[in-house]
């Protein structure tokens, strides 16, 4: 199924918030790094992927009314083995929701330089607005982020990194290593192309992608679609 199938098929079905491993998915299909991740429906299949894909693991619980998976308890961190992953998944599946529950096993990733968050927005005026900043738990609390409508040119993912008061960070701050901002250009790139290719896509949070030295990863991410207009 192609993109536009795709997103076609989840407005027609009236679902215009997709899942994490959805998101990730598309996000993977446009050539963006997401750490390896296998859904799964049974406590056996859940420890089968964890071992397959290798521990450590990482637990979610995937439900269509689960959007905030932090501040539920459905995320399981760090699990080692096969004992943590059931025991991890019993925990999972006592929380509360009204829609299907499935557990997404991910690798869990290396620890980042920093944490980022990458977005987009629609403007009422202006459409597509990409937002580039410090991402993690703090991107609420610092507001630290730079915007630009798309589409952008290179020079503008670039000047949307440098302008931030987080950039030194990023920069190889107090001999920490500098991040690898020709991968944040790329993926600012790829994500301004695509929101300006599928104007279903309402707004995009990619929070958190871990940035390394070389390369960097999307851990988390949230993509909502416009509602069907009557």
């Amino acid at each position: 199924m192609n993109m536009q199938e795709f997103l076609k098929k989840k407005l027609e079905s009236n679902q215009t918030v997709l899942t994490e491993f959805e998101s990730k998915k598309l996000l993977e299909d446009i050539g963006i790094v997401i750490p390896l991740q296998e859904l799964t429906s049974s406590k056996e299949e859940t420890v089968s992927a964890s071992e397959k894909i290798g521990f450590p693991v990482v637990l979610k619980l995937m439900a269509e009314d689960i959007i905030h998976k932090s501040d539920t308890g459905a995320v399981k961190l760090n699990l080692k083995n096969r004992e943590e992953v059931e025991g991890g998944y019993d925990e999972l599946m006592k929380i509360h929701s009204d829609k299907e529950k499935l557990i997404s096993v991910q690798k869990m990733a290396d620890e980042p330089i920093t944490e980022l968050i990458i977005g987009m927005t629609t403007d009422a005026q202006f459409g597509p607005a990409l937002m580039f900043g410090i991402g993690g738990i703090l991107v609420e609390i610092l507001e630290d982020v730079s915007f630009r409508i798309a589409p952008i040119e290179e020079y503008d993912a670039r000047e949307m990194i440098k302008e931030i008061k987080g950039f030194p960070i990023l920069d190889g701050y107090r001999g920490k290593p500098k991040a690898d901002i020709d991968a944040i250009i790329d993926v600012l790139m790829k994500i301004s192309d695509l929101v300006t290719k599928h104007e279903e896509i309402f707004e995009m949070d990619l929070n958190p992608v871990f940035i390394y030295d070389k390369g960097l990863i999307c851990v988390d991410a949230r993509i909502i679609l416009k509602k069907p207009e009557n």
